[in-house]
């Protein structure tokens, strides 16, 4: 999203910098021992995209320390206003208050960053933690920075339902793909990749970061239920014991890791796509990028409870409850319905949700209400 939005503000005469997490002396040599060395040299500023850079400035202490004495935080504010200026000198920017976007309100202190600043605050997930708990002290800072928003964006309905009330103004902005990633997936001459095609079918599959978030419970059900098709998880594993979920089910495979270049033709190989999330006020409020990956690539999806997918045609997503049962039912459906017509709709899906055009109608919306 960040990249589509960086070409299309492009025309308008500006530039996007993407700030990493700013450096600090004393979590940086415990947490990032190898970046320490970055604290006695100048900031860095990377190319990262067309019209796109990384800068990693530094502060002065950790956020979640400064966030519970005053004196910290501004310390810390003072020093991102003296690292912006070296931004702008190095790239020439004359902007005296550009445009400031965050993402967690535990970063809501850049508000403060320049007085005459638009600023979005962009909620892209729940507040609650992926165990669907209560964080009281986000809750608290996404209160505390209400007043200095002046537009809400939130990548679900639901998302924007509970907090758009709060806010002068908000937009549903919500998910999708750039263009570049919706052709790759729309392609007819990208081929089903031969590492999945090698895997018996049906292959039902994810592509993505395997970890703790998926309902491992509600995998291990399905597979014990079905032990002729095969459950595919590629991506980068985390969390959980894959070697033992393989050797008590043979048919939840896990191939590896691959480029992202390479995750279309994954996509096609499978015979419908999951998102077996937990079941919880976190995963609930979520508008998967998984989602439109496999709508884009023609295939149906069967999704755990996510209020967001309620709104497609049930030609390419359906949410049920994280009971097995269900789910072999719902996923016996979609391998006996008809490919083309999943593909077709899919794919006209996917199309309304690109970031390059979504980027543009927000810009026209936002020069509505920049001063």
């Amino acid at each position: 999203m960040v990249k589509a939005l960086a070409k299309v503000v492009r025309e308008h005469g500006s530039t996007v910098v993407a700030v990493s997490r700013p450096l600090c002396p004393l979590s940086t040599l415990v947490r990032k021992p190898k970046r320490f060395g970055e604290m006695f040299s100048a900031a860095r500023i990377e190319d990262i995209g067309e019209n796109l850079r990384l800068f990693s400035p530094k502060y002065f202490v950790h956020d979640q320390i400064a966030q519970n004495a005053g004196a910290l935080e501004w310390l810390n504010v003072a020093a991102l206003r003296h690292s912006y200026r070296y931004l702008a000198a190095r790239l020439g920017i004359s902007e005296k208050a550009p445009l400031v976007w965050y993402y967690d309100p535990q970063q809501g202190y850049v508000t403060r960053l320049f007085p005459d600043s638009f600023c979005v605050y962009e909620i892209y997930d729940s507040l609650n933690d992926i165990w669907g708990r209560p964080r009281p002290r986000a809750d608290a800072l996404e209160v505390k920075w209400r007043s200095k928003v002046d537009l809400l964006l939130t990548t679900s309905r639901k998302l924007f339902d509970r907090y758009s009330p709060h806010y002068r103004s908000a937009l549903p902005f919500g998910n999708g793909l750039d263009r570049d990633a919706f052709n790759k997936f729309c392609d007819e001459a990208v081929k089903p990749h031969p590492d999945i095609v090698k895997i018996p079918g049906p292959r039902i599959g994810y592509a993505g970061n395997i970890s703790e978030r998926l309902d491992w419970g509600l995998i291990k059900g399905m597979a014990r239920l079905r032990p002729e098709w095969s459950f595919v998880f590629v991506g980068r594993i985390g969390g959980i014991d894959y070697e033992r979920i393989t050797q008590d089910h043979p048919n939840i495979r896990f191939p590896g890791e691959y480029e992202y270049d390479e995750v279309p033709a994954i996509v096609k190989g499978f015979d419908v796509g999951i998102l077996s999330y937990l079941n919880n006020p976190f995963f609930n409020c979520l508008n998967p990028l998984k989602f439109y990956e496999n709508t884009a690539a023609g295939i149906g999806s069967v999704s755990s409870p996510i209020g967001e997918l309620n709104h497609f045609p049930i030609a390419v997503v359906r949410t049920v409850p994280n009971e097995p049962q269900w789910w072999v039912e719902t996923l016996a459906d979609f391998l006996s319905s008809e490919k083309s017509h999943t593909r077709e709709v899919g794919r006209e899906v996917a199309s309304h949700f690109i970031w390059e055009d979504m980027s543009a109608e927000l810009m026209r919306r936002m020069q509505q209400l920049l001063p």
